[in-house]
């Protein structure tokens, strides 16, 4: 972290919620926005975070995406990113139709119907659905009159399985459970069977060993990706990009993602200490040092993983503990001791708490107070304030991040502070996602 006002040293965390940037405007291929919301279904296959960073078959397949738009972008451009926002399978469509996104992923199956409600891209995969069991079992459907199929509440299986003349028991996987976590507990017991999906169960296979599959319907589902109605240019460059040699096909991320999965199929833990359940140790500080100051504590989180991932580096001259913070700054802050956690998080706090109400002052919109408090945290408050200045001379927005100030730093020596940014939101939104999933389960086991 820097000094505060017009020094070269700065770092802070701040507010609420990101709030994506809202563009408005239809999708123009020839000048793609610098930021494209990507509404992506969290689960231990579509989209996770482990040890800080976000893995899963979407996110492999579209940062595919991010770097073909890239490749084609002038480099005097701001470089386009695109930012992952975690949400329920079943909130894709949805969100997707108010607004709060451009694009939906989540391993969605295609039907005629989808495109009364959005837009649809062409199958990007083709998915299979098979019984699954373990290695002695015969996975047959003419056997499994009498023997149950294991299956969450919300599987498409179910729908799949409407439209089969079969005679089939079908049993509901207890509250909580998501179908990773029953191929888990179907590798442990030889007498329970479902019915998976082919590219899941190649994902998984490795981790769960005694798992195999049996007999398939004999309907293909492909997948798809979803856009606005309204943006038909955007699923013809997702299209474009499917259909390009530079894909990220599903068999890749599967590969890309295999060696990352989380062990037991919760997306909120992992076998080992991992930032997740560092998150869980330093919770009570950052609540109490963001509660103190009107901030949020996650967004505290979001930029201690990123300064030191949550693993104190205590130094005594220079950035020090857990949000990498100099004592100077500290002391600036009225902190005596910038090196205990405690101490250390509540001089990040003061300190963004401050930036906020200095950005506050200028009129400064509180989505940008917070693109500012963050590129401040970083580079320090004196260099963005000339970043600010070359902007408004260049005829930019100085009080605009995205597109404007942002775009003087990707032109200097500041392009470090715009990964950064990018870097925390994304840990953010991470964290938000995977709060929200955790109390969802509480609440299950609650019940």
């Amino acid at each position: 972290m820097k000094k505060p006002v017009a020094a070269a040293e700065s770092h802070h965390p701040a507010m609420a919620a990101v709030t994506p940037p809202q563009e408005g405007e239809p999708y123009d291929p020839q000048n793609p926005p610098a930021r494209l919301r990507v509404l992506v279904a969290l689960g231990p296959s579509t989209y996770f975070i482990k040890d800080g960073k976000p893995h899963g078959l979407e996110f492999a397949m579209l940062q595919g995406f991010e770097s073909e738009l890239n490749r084609r972008r002038p480099k005097s451009r701001p470089p386009i990113r695109l930012q992952f926002i975690p949400v329920d399978a079943g909130e894709l469509i949805p969100a997707l139709r108010e607004g709060r996104g451009d694009i939906a992923a989540g391993m969605i199956p295609f039907s005629e119907s989808l495109k009364s409600l959005v837009g649809v891209t062409e199958p990007y995969a083709s998915d299979e659905w098979c019984l699954l069991g373990q290695r002695e079992q015969a996975l047959s459907f003419s056997t499994l009159a009498e023997l149950p199929l294991i299956l969450t509440s919300g599987s498409y299986a179910r729908r799949l399985l409407s439209q089969q003349d079969k005679q089939l028991v079908l049993d509901e996987a207890p509250i909580g459970h998501n179908a990773e976590m029953v191929l888990r507990d179907i590798n442990t017991n030889s007498e329970q069977q479902t019915l998976s999906s082919r590219a899941v169960y190649k994902l998984w296979a490795t981790t769960y060993g005694k798992l195999k599959l049996g007999e398939c319907l004999s309907a293909r589902s492909p997948l798809v990706w979803l856009v606005d109605q309204a943006n038909p240019a955007l699923a013809n460059d997702l299209n474009n990009y499917i259909a390009s040699r530079q894909f990220t096909s599903l068999d890749k991320a599967i590969e890309l993602t295999r060696r990352h999965l989380i062990v037991d199929g919760k997306v909120e833990r992992s076998d080992k200490v991992t930032s997740m359940d560092k998150l869980a140790i330093f919770a009570p500080i950052f609540q109490a040092a963001a509660a103190a100051n009107n901030l949020d504590w996650l967004l505290l989180a979001a930029i201690g993983q990123k300064e030191s991932k949550l693993s104190p580096v205590i130094r005594q001259n220079g950035p020090t503990g857990v949000m990498q913070v100099n004592p100077s700054t500290a002391r600036a802050m009225g902190v005596r001791d910038p090196h205990s956690n405690e101490g250390n998080i509540s001089a990040a706090a003061i300190y963004l708490n401050y930036l906020r109400k200095m950005y506050s002052r200028e009129g400064i919109s509180e989505e940008n107070q917070l693109y500012f408090m963050i590129a401040a945290y970083n580079a320090g408050e004196g260099r963005l304030a000339q970043l600010r200045r070359i902007a408004k001379s260049k005829g930019l927005n100085p009080n605009i991040w995205v597109g404007h100030v942002e775009q003087v730093a990707l032109t200097s020596v500041s392009r470090g502070m715009v990964d950064y940014v990018s870097t925390v939101n994304r840990y953010y939104l991470a964290y938000q996602a995977a709060e929200k999933a955790r109390a969802r389960q509480k609440k299950a086991d609650v019940k």
